[in-house]
């Protein structure tokens, strides 16, 4: 008897380790009371960078926030959308230019311009996006409140940026 309770006393906070991170990834940080984070986060990237309202079209990318995609993902997908594509030029040259300017804040240089051009045609649109969205994570985020936990760990810091 004596056993038995201390096995379970072992293995009591072990279960609760793999409770709780399935219940936070079917959540996530959006999940929850988080509908309306959700939703301004999208009607932000809606405004930002498809330069509209959100549509009835726009909750999917909402529902996704809500049960855990990471932001990067869903962000990707609307950057790689048909509609960020043709406003940005139709061109996957002017589409790369568009991307850099809004996510890095500024142009590529020529042989970003040469090496992402290429990707465009080989990749999606979304991956291509998303990558970009993962080198500049510190760029394309004005909501430093919300994502004060980010950090790019396969840059060095540099203090002087």
């Amino acid at each position: 008897m004596r056993r038995r309770a201390t096995i379970i006393a072992l293995l009591a906070p072990l279960l609760l380790l793999c409770v709780l991170p399935a219940a936070e990834a079917q959540y996530g940080r959006y999940g929850g009371y988080g509908s309306r984070d959700a939703q301004s986060t999208v009607a932000g990237w809606y405004q930002r960078y498809l330069r509209r309202d959100m549509d009835p079209y726009s909750g999917s990318w909402v529902q996704a926030l809500q049960q855990g995609q990471d932001p990067e993902r869903v962000l990707a997908g609307i950057l790689g959308s048909d509609e960020y594509y043709n406003h940005a030029g139709g061109r996957p040259r002017a589409f790369v230019r568009q991307l850099y300017e809004d996510v890095a804040g500024r142009r590529p240089t020529p042989r970003e311009e040469d090496f992402w051009e290429h990707e465009v045609f080989h990749r999606s649109r979304s991956d291509v996006a998303y990558a970009i969205l993962t080198r500049h994570a510190q760029n394309w985020d004005n909501d430093h409140d919300a994502w004060r936990d980010r950090y790019d760990y396969r840059r060095p810091h540099n203090p002087y940026r």
